[in-house]
């Protein structure tokens, strides 16, 4: 008989759900290990270094330490000071002629001083006189002006011209009366120029001085809303507005309420814009040099950088003398500097709310510091803790991140 063996059945391996888990457990922690290393970033260690910082053909606005000088709203406006004339308190800059007045009026005195010229002149006969003779002439020369700005269709020199003509009239006629002998006909005369002075008078009003500067006509309607008292107040949408009015501004202002301005030399800003997410802003306290096309080079410090949206508001304090931009709002710009700081890789540099963080490693701790970069280019970033209570020096772990 033959007896038949049973085959056994291999047994078959099983895996645990347990070493299911563990094995899951160490992929995830490799792929975010390798998410870490490979895609987040790495650990680095900071370096001194020096970088130049530049920006060139900035659009900017200059801003001004000045005080506006209005009036009740006026027919006409007469300077008493050339553009960019030194002033000092009290000292007349402008004489306002209200509404009311009208040339006829100034005409009107004048022809009054030539009628008391004529009557002086019978009495003098023809005595000699060196004195009468140059203020004649000088007269004449006068006369001479107001007829080519007539042809010319110069209303601001003209302007000045008659008040000059009519400075040289009184003058002429108060000499010749301290040589005439007074007479009823003289007497009356007399009396009718002071009675056209004291009628212009009621039309007129003279704006003194109540600050030492240089006095300027110029307006373009944003001398109080950009001005050294209001630079908290600057703004992304008012720097862009100042910028793309660059061609509005005029001398001779619409606004009839307008007079002048008295600025300080000594005391001036330059302000332009930036992106938020950038790493292009200034420094506060650094020292720059810009140089503005047609008005040279200046150095200045900057103020604290103004978040405004998503653009931020740069501005340059300068003590040099304004020179020529006494009455220029728009300029070009090129600005630079000469960056010394702690060196860091530039994607190591957190933007978050407009501000600028680095990411220290203290043993197992990371440790966000708030920074401000001086200077930047693709690979490195020059940078200093924005708190003077911080610290960063060199040789100081960091977290490079391999994407901003």
């Amino acid at each position: 008989m033959m007896i038949r063996r049973k085959k056994r059945k291999k047994a078959r391996s099983r895996i645990s759900p347990g070493m299911i888990a563990v094995i899951a457990g160490l992929v995830v922690v490799i792929g975010v290990l390798l998410f870490v290393l490979l895609y987040n970033g790495r650990e680095e260690v900071t370096s001194r270094g020096t970088m130049l910082f530049s920006l060139t053909g900035r659009n900017a606005v200059i801003i001004r330490d000045e005080a506006v000088y209005l009036s009740s709203e006026y027919a006409r406006l007469d300077h008493m000071k050339e553009e960019g004339a030194d002033t000092s308190p009290g000292e007349a800059l402008a004489k306002v002629y209200k509404l009311g007045y009208n040339d006829e009026l100034m005409q009107s005195l004048l022809n009054a001083r030539e009628d008391v010229y004529r009557a002086q002149m019978e009495r003098i006969g023809s005595t000699k006189d060196s004195r009468l003779d140059e203020m004649n002439e000088a007269i004449a020369g006068v006369k001479a002006r107001i007829e080519d700005c007539v042809m010319l269709g110069s209303a601001d020199d003209l302007e000045q011209l008659y008040r000059l003509l009519e400075n040289a009239l009184a003058e002429r006629m108060d000499y010749l009366k301290s040589k005439v002998q007074e007479t009823e006909t003289l007497r009356a005369l007399y009396s009718a120029v002071e009675a056209k002075e004291q009628l212009i008078g009621t039309f007129t009003e003279e704006v003194a001085s109540k600050d030492a500067g240089s006095v300027s006509y110029y307006f373009d309607g944003y001398e109080q809303a950009m001005n050294a008292e209001k630079l908290n107040m600057l703004s992304a949408d008012l720097v862009k507005r100042a910028l793309s009015d660059s061609g509005a501004s005029n001398r001779a202002s619409d606004d009839r309420t307008r007079v002048c301005r008295v600025v300080n030399r000594n005391e001036w800003y330059l302000a332009f814009l930036t992106k938020g997410d950038e790493l292009d802003r200034l420094a506060k306290d650094m020292e720059y040099t810009v140089d503005i096309a047609g008005y040279g080079s200046f150095t200045g410090v900057a103020l604290e950088p103004i978040l405004s949206g998503k653009q931020v508001v740069n501005v340059i304090r300068f003590t040099d003398d304004i020179g020529g931009l006494i009455d220029v709002r728009t300029v070009k710009a090129d600005i630079s500097a000469t960056a010394a700081g702690i060196a860091v890789k530039s994607r190591a540099v957190i933007i978050e709310d407009g501000e600028y963080f680095l990411e220290l490693l203290y043993s197992d701790a990371h440790y966000r510091v708030r920074v401000d970069v001086l200077a930047a280019d693709e690979e490195t970033v020059i940078l200093r803790p924005h708190d003077s209570n911080e610290t960063l020096s060199e040789g100081v772990r960091y977290w490079n991140r391999k994407r901003r």
